[in-house]
């Protein structure tokens, strides 16, 4: 496939999803029944964020008769997913099915280098990373399995193409989001709704905080029961209207 396989959300889709945690969106998932979407991976340093969609790299195991040709231009079976990475486009987050691999790593500081040049908005990987001293330089979110000094010996043939990452399914185009607790898949096909869910939820803790500064109890306000939700719908009518 190439850098055109899938739309790229809206800049305001982008802000509104940043604004949410993992947790909030998972959250939302389970309630509309999506539950196999998130990765227990890591970020490199706490407190990185990350949202955009995914521009998928498949890996596979290594092979030591093919070793002398991963590097040759246009092999089937190349070390680098360069032709991955030069199809990335601003706000794209890589995501690399790394088969979760923790003996050995393709992400160091040359490729995470490239694809920060490129405007990549974040890397996840179901695998190592290296070149720890160099990667705490980049200012790009990275998620990964924890790192390692080796660089792996596995191939990686194909890009744009539905994948599992970390026990996910991962299609181009999903929506990443990723923080200190993990990271997230929200399914192309259900962004808008999520958003618009995004939304509701924000304007519901703000009603929460206010009727909580009130003095109500948190008894059927949170969380929230028929009487309170009624309310909160009626405030939120007016808000939005005015």
């Amino acid at each position: 496939m190439n850098d055109q396989a899938f739309p790229r959300p809206t800049k305001d889709t982008i802000e509104v999803l940043k604004r949410a945690s993992t947790a909030t969106l998972t959250t939302i998932l389970k309630r509309m029944n999506i539950n196999k979407v998130w990765m227990s991976l890591k970020p490199f340093t706490p407190g990185m964020k990350a949202v955009g969609p995914a521009l998928t790299i498949r890996c596979v195991p290594g092979r030591e008769d093919l070793e002398p040709m991963v590097h040759n231009i246009g092999t089937q079976f190349p070390r680098h997913p360069d032709d991955a990475i030069e199809a990335i486009q601003p706000g794209d987050i890589v995501v690399m099915d790394g088969r979760g691999s923790t003996i050995g790593a393709i992400f160091g500081d040359l490729l995470t280098q490239r694809i920060k040049v490129k405007g990549a908005a974040g890397l996840v990987s179901d695998m190592a990373v290296r070149d720890s001293s160099h990667l705490s330089e980049k200012d790009i979110p990275i998620f990964s399995r924890g790192t390692a000094s080796p660089g792996s010996k596995m191939f990686s043939p194909d890009y744009n193409i539905p994948i599992g990452c970390a026990g996910v399914l991962v299609c181009p185009g999903d929506l990443i989001a990723a923080d200190d607790d993990g990271v997230v898949v929200i399914p192309q096909s259900v962004v808008e709704e999520v958003v618009k869910k995004v939304l509701m939820f924000e304007d519901r803790e703000v009603f929460i905080r206010l009727m909580l500064d009130k003095g109500e109890s948190l008894q059927g306000l949170y969380p929230m029961g028929p009487k309170w939700e009624e309310q909160f719908q009626q405030w939120r009518t007016k808000r939005t209207s005015s």
